[in-house]
């Protein structure tokens, strides 16, 4: 099925693995930050039930309760995307508690897995005063925060972006889930989403390596990635590092954390790296 509308529509990448504890949420946050400062216009928006992107922007989980809307209402209401604007300059839409039901009330619908994809044909709703309304030329980058299910959720990603950034960690079974979530990326290309491509793999959340005589497992497991899918690695590596921690720990992306220094240099190698890969996007 064409999806000749996306065409009109900047780059809209989705940050995806099956796995948790990737750092999908972590890199979504930061590159997203990254290319804010670079000059450009960026949106996120939150699909995940644990809203833990939308806890670093400035939402208040009060405001559903005084009729805000959230990503439910684009998905199980047929809303238009609500686009609120954080004081760092970060366009957002929210994920909230009740998308626990979502997996319950979205596949009821009819087209359940083309709810995003439709709701960027629709204009924002612009909750910011600035008059946004066309996704494309209000925004350059559109990110969007994969959870890790349930696969509805996943699907309406899939179909709605242009492009996937797959963050991945050097442990066994995280990469078997990367060969899972490849082949349904290849899946949903040959089905329903013929322009979907991969930007490539994100090796996070690295270890110390080892040394030529005793490597580290993670040594040996990114030899064995890199000799499936050298092409696709990033040059770009996040290593573990207390200063993301703690900037998250303290809900903020590293670049309003002043001790990550390292982590927002190489942040901005990544958005460097991004920005190269999606020039046919945008």
């Amino acid at each position: 099925m064409k999806q000749s509308k996306r065409t009109q529509l900047r780059a809209v990448i989705g940050i995806g693995n099956y796995k948790g504890g990737v750092g999908k949420t972590t890199t979504t946050l930061n590159l997203a930050m990254a290319l804010r400062l670079q000059g450009f216009r960026v949106m996120v928006i939150d699909m995940d039930r644990q809203a833990n992107l939308s806890s670093c922007t400035d939402w208040d989980p009060d405001l559903e309760l005084q009729g805000y809307p959230t990503i439910y209402n684009v998905l199980c209401e047929d809303a238009p995307i609500p686009v609120y604007r954080s004081q760092s300059g970060l366009y957002y839409c929210p994920s909230t508690s009740i998308m626990n039901k979502v997996d319950q009330n979205l596949p009821t619908l009819r087209n359940p897995a083309m709810k995003m994809t439709r709701a960027l044909q629709k204009a924002p709703d612009d909750r910011t005063g600035e008059g946004l309304t066309d996704w494309a030329t209000d925004f350059d980058y559109i990110l969007i925060d994969s959870p890790v299910g349930p696969q509805v959720l996943i699907d309406n990603i899939l179909i709605a972006a242009n492009a996937v950034l797959i963050p991945i960690t050097l442990e066994g079974f995280a990469l078997t889930g990367l060969q899972n979530y490849l082949a349904y990326m290849q899946e949903i290309r040959e089905t329903e989403n013929d322009e979907l491509v991969n930007l490539g793999f994100l090796i996070s959340r690295r270890g110390p390596k080892g040394t030529d005589d005793k490597p580290t497992k993670e040594d040996l497991a990114e030899e064995a990635l890199r000799a499936q899918y050298k092409k696709d690695i990033l040059p770009v590596i996040i290593g573990e590092s207390n200063a993301v921690r703690n900037s998250q720990r303290d809900l903020k992306s590293v670049f309003q954390y002043p001790p990550a220094v390292a982590a927002r240099k190489i942040y901005s190698t990544l958005a460097d790296e991004i920005v190269r890969r999606t020039k046919g996007l945008i």
